[in-house]
């Protein structure tokens, strides 16, 4: 993954997913749950516990359903 894809998805204001190479996966849904560096990405999870994620391991992000009605990233 480069540092403009997970840019993108944040742009684009959809919940989505990261995979990891371990099979780990980290979702996304808010903006503000999310810290983006030059080669990590931190996602601070439900019970407030940053997961620090290199750029090196992600394979991937998968989009989530918006919140009916929505609009930008909500939760899900």
């Amino acid at each position: 993954m480069s540092r403009a894809q997970i840019q993108t998805a944040l742009n684009e204001g959809i919940p989505f997913v990261i995979r990891m190479a371990d099979g780990e996966a980290y979702q996304v849904n808010d903006r503000q749950q999310m810290a983006l560096g030059q080669t990590t990405v931190v996602v601070m999870g439900d019970d407030d516990v940053a997961h620090v994620l290199p750029l090196l391991t992600m394979t991937g992000i998968s989009y989530l359903p918006k919140a009916n009605g929505s609009s930008g990233i909500a939760e899900v």
